[in-house]
Formats: structure tokens, sequence, C-alpha cells
């Protein structure tokens, strides 16, 4: 105590008017943290800082090395690590993520020796170990390994640009005789296989094989008996294989993926399996065409198949049981057509429903229904070219699409200033289409080409469609995105009105660049209020519908 009787503290310093700061707290935190730094102190009397200042408090624990001082008596007591339950071990095993991880566990008690070997599942990673130096560490791994489900996850580094088939297969050889559960195997893009096939040994335990390559020939051996009876999921990326015959053989397989990317050979797709359930197949090179596709696969139940076709492809699917489906056939060059109209792709997708409700003043103003499926066609306007009897193949290509029953349509058309009426009917007048049609979704895209039509231009024919009547009984839901105001629009509009007498909800979007004038938004009122059951709406502006606005109607 000083005379004032005032504490004798150094870090209170008088500011003006009197008042005691405290210069040490205003120091940053950087700084606070390189003083305990240089005090060399451990946790315990590092924490006691916290009393000093509420600056102070918890800067302890931002230390980057704390240091915890253990007494020098050993202790005496009862070994409580090793009096938990082996399920406990395992779930603290199981979070270190490796084998390489876990296996040093054996040092911290006698209860720990082995118990690695009895993990879920760990991971034995080789991500960097050069390739003539993998299969001497392979065949050095321990027996253990039998003994728990791990995955061996082999990586070729990048080192060499090619190696040849017999050195792949020996080295595949020591994996397999690891008999490992799960394998993942993965060679870079880069490298070459020179020589013949690839020969794929067995697997016997394994029931998860994912390989990833550039144009690997893979020429599996004794592919009956127990060869590869457990497994149960197979990946190939950019492997080549015979899956005509390789797939039956494998009576437990329940998924399938397919990444073919540059290669030769694979234009034809055969895979019959009694117990597949889920199917991947993606078709990556534009270049090399898939000519046939053929799956037989009673239990399937998700269906995913992308790929390229330049010429006619000859598709065929069996899987009556298949829920979801994802399919994309990109066409490289339009080689079907309807007039003047070339279609670009053809897809068939399952899609959430959801129904709206009344209640607009409620946030979750909507009910999801069963998924649906959903067949599009994307098609353009081609101003050179021409499909004047492409009626027939149009048809037929479309048909075979159809893998499952849908009940929606969507079509995507770039008609670059034509009229879209015409060749719209034609296509809900097929037999597959207008019996199943519920919704209907027109999206109208841009183009920087806009070119006047002739007075006889293809896109109007049949010159008639104006007047036609297509009894769509089950049609629903009708959505226009991108109209621009023009009378040929409105036309068809009459034309779904008339046709559709279970038609409940109409919602057209205008593009951006559309500017309806006053005749416009009184003909499209009045088409509305002839058919008062009918929810319509009108977006003046793509994405947000403006009731108050002339062009509203409900």
């Amino acid at each position: 105590m000083d005379e004032g009787g005032a504490p004798n503290d150094s870090r209170l310093k008088l500011g003006p008017g009197g008042a005691r700061v405290d210069l040490i707290g205003t120091l940053p935190d950087s700084l606070l943290l390189e003083i305990l730094e240089r005090l060399g102190c451990d946790a315990a009397a590092a924490a006691r800082t916290s009393i000093l200042s509420r600056r102070w408090r918890y800067l302890w624990a931002r230390r980057l090395k704390v240091t915890f001082a253990l007494p020098d008596v050993p202790y005496g007591g009862p070994d409580l690590i090793s009096a938990l339950p082996d399920d406990l071990f395992l779930q603290i095993l199981g979070r270190l993520g490796s084998v390489r991880a876990a296996a040093p566990a054996i040092c911290v008690s006698r209860r720990w020796r082995d118990l690695w070997t009895r993990l879920p599942k760990v991971t034995v990673a080789l991500h960097d170990v050069p390739f003539g130096s993998l299969e001497a560490v392979l065949g050095r791994a321990t027996a253990r390994l039998w003994a728990c489900h791990y995955l061996l996850d082999i990586r070729v580094p990048v080192q060499v640009d090619r190696v040849y088939a017999g050195s792949l297969h020996s080295l595949l050889l020591a994996a397999a005789a690891l008999s490992p559960l799960e394998l993942r195997f993965t060679l870079p893009r880069d490298l070459t296989v020179s020589a013949t096939n690839v020969s794929l040994p067995c697997f016997q335990r394994a029931t998860y094989i994912e390989l990833h390559a550039r144009d690997l020939r893979l020429s599996p051996k004794h592919i009956g008996g127990l060869c590869f009876h457990s497994l149960e999921s197979l990946s190939l990326s950019g492997c080549h294989i015979n899956l005509e015959t390789f797939i039956p053989r494998l009576g437990r397989l329940r998924r399938l993926s397919l990444s073919i990317i540059n290669l030769v050979g694979m234009d034809n797709i055969t895979i019959h399996s009694s117990s597949l359930e889920e199917l991947i197949v993606d078709h990556k090179n534009r270049w090399t065409c898939l000519t046939s596709i053929s799956v037989k696969a009673p239990v399937l139940k998700q269906l995913t198949m992308s790929f390229h076709a330049g010429s006619d492809v000859a598709v065929s699917i069996l899987a009556p049981m298949m829920e979801k489906v994802s399919w994309r056939c990109l066409y490289t060059s339009f080689i079907y057509g309807l007039g003047l109209w070339g279609i670009s792709e053809v897809g068939l997708k399952t899609a959430e429903r959801h129904e709206q409700t009344d209640s607009q003043e409620e946030e979750d103003a909507s009910l999801q229904l069963p998924s649906v499926h959903v067949l599009s066609l994307h098609m353009c306007a081609q101003d050179l070219l021409s499909f004047p009897n492409a009626d027939l193949s149009l048809v037929a290509e479309i048909d075979k699409h159809m893998v499952t029953d849908f009940s929606s349509l969507d079509l995507h058309l770039r008609a670059k200033g034509h009229v879209f009426g015409a060749v719209v009917l034609h296509l809900l007048g097929l037999n597959r289409i207008h019996t199943a049609i519920q919704n209907l979704k027109i999206v109208l895209l841009g183009s920087e080409v806009k070119n006047a039509c002739p007075v006889d231009c293809l896109c109007d024919e049949p010159s008639d469609w104006r007047t036609r009547s297509i009894f769509l009984a089950g049609l629903e839901k009708v959505e226009i995105e991108g109209v621009v105001g023009e009378d040929h629009e409105l036309d068809f509009l009459k034309v779904i009105f008339r046709c559709a007498p279970m038609l409940r909800r109409v919602a057209l979007g205008l593009s951006d660049e559309a500017t309806p004038n006053d005749d416009w938004c009184t003909k499209i009122n009045d088409i509305g209020k002839a058919y008062p059951a009918v929810k319509y709406t009108v977006d003046l502006v793509t994405g947000s519908t403006l009731g108050s606005q002339s062009c509203a109607s409900t």
C-alpha cells in the first residue's frame, strides 16, 4: 500500500483526469501469447494467468505449444484404460482412420494388442509408393489383415509413363493375395499399359472393387466358381472389359458403375444380371458413340445412363421394377428431326413433384407428391436443313428412349423466330405421349439469330394446325417459359385449352426481351376468361408473378 492507501500495482498508470489505465491489457493478443511462450511454463501455470485480467482468460489455451507436467512418481492405481470395454476401444481406434495410425496402439496396453484387427473397417492407403516398389510393399503386409474388414487403396504415383501388362498383373496378384474386402486401384490418366490385356486375378473376399485407369483392357481369369462370389459393388472408370460374359457371373452384384472415357471397342453395352439393383453408365466420349444398349435386370431399381449417339442406337431395357431413372442421349449431329426441327437430345428422368395449395400466406404452402418420370426433348430450328419425310424415323427414335412410363413432357425449343405450334402438336399427337401426358412444360430458348419466316415456311406446316383437335384426356398443367408476345403463341394456347378438358393450371412466363402490346395483353386475358375453371397466370418478368399488371389473369 502507498501513503494514499491505493494498491501498489505497476500495471495501473494514471491517465487523463486521474483515471487508471491497464497498459498491459491494451497489448495485442499476439504479443500476450508471445509473453506466455517465453515464460516456458506448463499448462497449469499458464492457466493461472487468467486471473490477471479478463483479456487473459482462456488466452493460454491458444498457445501453439502446451506442455503438461506429469509427476515423476509412478502411478500405482488400477489400469482404468484397460478396464474399458472392447467396443469403446474399437470406436477410439476407428476414429484414427487408417491402419498406420491404429496399429501402434499395441504400445498402450496388452489389451490393445491385435485389437486393431477387429476394427469394423480400416484403410490401408498406398499413395506415394513408386510403382516398382508396390509389389514388394504388398508382399511384406502382415497376414493379420485377413482378420479385419479393410479397404486396400492403391494409387500409383505419376512417375512413369508406361508399364507392361505383366508387371501390372503381378501387382494385382500381390493385392489379391492379401484378400481385401474392398479394393480401390487407381492408375494415372497419362499412364500407358503396353502389350495385350491385363489379367484380372480373383478377389474372393472383395465386396467392393473400384478401378480407375485410361483405356485399361482387363481379362478376368477363372470367372466361374468362387472367384468374385462376394462382389456386391463394382466401379470401372476407363477400363475395357467384356461385360456380356463377366457381369452374369457376379451372382451378388448390387451396384455397377461404368465411366467410359476414350475407350475404343466399348460401343456395345450389354448387362444382364439377376441381382443388379443400381446401374450407372457415363459415356463421356462423343467420338466413340454407342451403337447398342441391352440391359436385362429384373430387380433393377435405379438406372442412370448418359451417352452420345452418332447414328442409330439399338436400345433394349428390361427392368420391370425400376423406380428412379436418369436417361440422357446426346446426338453428335442433327440426324433425326421433323420439318426444319432437328433433335439434339432426348432424356427421361425421375423428378420430385409438389402441388401448390390455395394458401399463399404460409411459407410451406406446397404438398410433396409421389415422384414422376419426365420425358424431355431438345430441338432446334435449322434454316439450312430440313427433315420433310422423317416422321416415322423420329417417332421410332423417341419411342426407344421411353424406357419406362412417364407422365410429364418437357420441350426445350430454340425457335430462332420460327413458329413452334405445329411441331409441338405433332409430338403431342404421338400415341405414347398423348395417352400418358399429365404435365407439359415448354421452354423457349433465346437465340442471337432470329430470322423472319417466309410465307411458306416449313415451321408452319401443316397449315391447319390451329384448328386441329387432339384429345389430351389427362393433361392437367401447362407451363410455357420464354414467351415473346407473338400471335402464334396465342394460337397454340387456344388449341391446348380446347383439347384438354381436365386442364387445371396454365402458367406463362415472358422472356426478358418480350415487350407485349396492349392488344396482345387483351387477347391473352380474354383466353383466360373463356375458361374460368383453369387457374391462369402470366408472369411479365420470368420468375415473378406480377398480378397487378394488365396481362395478369387468374
